[in-house]
């Protein structure tokens, strides 16, 4: 293993792991926060371990991270790099904090931006689409909300450890303690990473897919060519990101009429084991399954239903909470998921929503992904083994991508 990367989610986790794909590395991505480094394939260069730790208290996400790093120091991987969120949510400082104190190093090295994605640092202060952080739609997020710009500020929520934003223009210091980089451009962080190996400093690192790009590169991983999938002409999106970039994805696509549309009220996707056990959730399924043996491109949708109760609303007058919501919805998904795939269904599948991905996952029993393509930025095929058969997965982080991005996917995928 020459390279280890911590993810707090599943798609990150993916579109990270792609980067060092598209270079010719071998690579896997483990859901299991508590895998065993000891147990990686020997031919595999790039191990990505989804620690599911975006939603989680800071001090438990702290310990994940402490305890992959210490083993990943024990067995002497030369470089361990932390992947963040591109627009900062989650456990960013505890995470990068404990990361730094696991290692043994006096400096870890952060580079937020994605520019590829209009994600830029600048200042110290890191901007969506020219909007900082704090103030974009990621201060709305449900789960999950960047209330400060200033990169620090989001850091210091968690970490107590000196922290040095560093301007673009200026060289890397020998400062203990967390670097933090601008970055405007990919050029900026080629410049940066450059610097960084020239000076002997890629040892312990953070940052998003867009480092981790650059990184991938410089590290000269090649180890095999690129493999490509055979694809069935059958599409069925399953989307459960609420992020409105998402949302409005999915509108143009529904709007195009390519597409069979299947909204799922919260009285559906909130009640437990409902496509499984009740007669009406069966029926669905099979209606689903019924569009996709003729062919067709399918998408379910579990987002708020204009004009009708929301999740929440309805969660709460059945006496629960958000929490209940953020965990019932993914696991209503990947059992009607798991229910399709047992009829036979031939088709590619599609999940928007980290969560909602690891739903799908652990109904089914799966712990590893081999990603194989990058299809646009933060858009991956992979695929994974069910009953030793290949089964195309594609993954979306829920804010990248532009409003017409399913549509240009169908025409990449035909």
């Amino acid at each position: 293993m020459e390279l280890l990367i911590l993810a707090d989610d599943l798609t990150g986790a993916l579109d990270t792991g792609i980067q060092f794909v598209t270079a010719g590395a071998s690579t896997r991505v483990v859901l299991d926060p508590h895998y065993d480094l000891r147990q990686v394939d020997p031919d595999v260069q790039v191990l990505v371990v989804d620690t599911e730790s975006r939603h989680i208290a800071q001090e438990d996400a702290a310990a994940l991270v402490r305890h992959i790093v210490q083993q990943a120091v024990g067995l002497a991987v030369p470089c361990i790099y932390k992947k963040t969120d591109s627009a900062l949510r989650g456990n960013v400082g505890a995470e990068l904090g404990a990361a730094l104190e696991a290692s043994g190093a006096d400096q870890l090295h952060f580079i937020p931006a994605y520019p590829k994605t209009k994600r830029t640092t600048k200042n110290g202060t890191h901007y969506i689409d020219g909007i900082p952080v704090g103030e974009s739609v990621f201060r709305n997020d449900p789960f999950n909300p960047v209330l400060c710009s200033r990169v620090a500020n989001v850091l210091s929520e968690g970490s107590g450890l000196p922290m040095i934003s560093v301007k673009k223009e200026e060289m890397a210091g020998d400062f203990p303690g967390i670097q933090i980089y601008d970055a405007e451009t990919d050029e900026d962080i080629l410049r940066r990473s450059r610097e960084l190996q020239a000076k002997g400093k890629l040892f312990l690192l953070a940052g998003c897919a867009g480092f981790a790009s650059v990184l991938s590169e410089l590290m000269d991983l090649r180890s095999k060519p690129a493999e490509t999938l055979e694809l069935p002409g059958a599409f069925l999106l399953a989307c459960g990101s609420v992020n409105p970039i998402t949302r409005e994805q999915v509108k143009e696509a529904v709007n195009s009429g390519r597409f069979q549309y299947f909204p799922i009220p919260p009285e559906e996707c909130l009640v437990p084991h409902w496509f499984t056990a009740e007669e009406k959730g069966r029926g669905q399924v099979q209606a689903w399954a019924d569009c996709l043996a003729r062919g067709e491109k399918c998408i379910l949708d579990t987002n708020d239903i204009p004009g009708r109760l929301t999740a929440l609303e309805y969660a709460q007058q059945q006496g629960g909470t958000l929490e209940d919501v953020q965990r019932q919805i993914p696991a209503a998904i990947g059992e009607a998921l798991r229910s399709l795939l047992e009829k036979n269904v031939e088709a590619t599948l599609m999940v928007t929503g980290g969560d909602v991905l690891m739903g799908f996952m652990q109904e089914m029993g799966i712990c590893e992904i081999e990603p194989v393509q990058e299809l646009f930025t933060g858009t991956v095929l992979s695929y994974v083994r069910i009953q030793g058969k290949k089964q195309p997965l594609i993954s979306k982080s829920g804010g990248f991508g532009t409003p017409d991005v399913l549509l240009r996917l169908l025409e990449k995928l035909h």
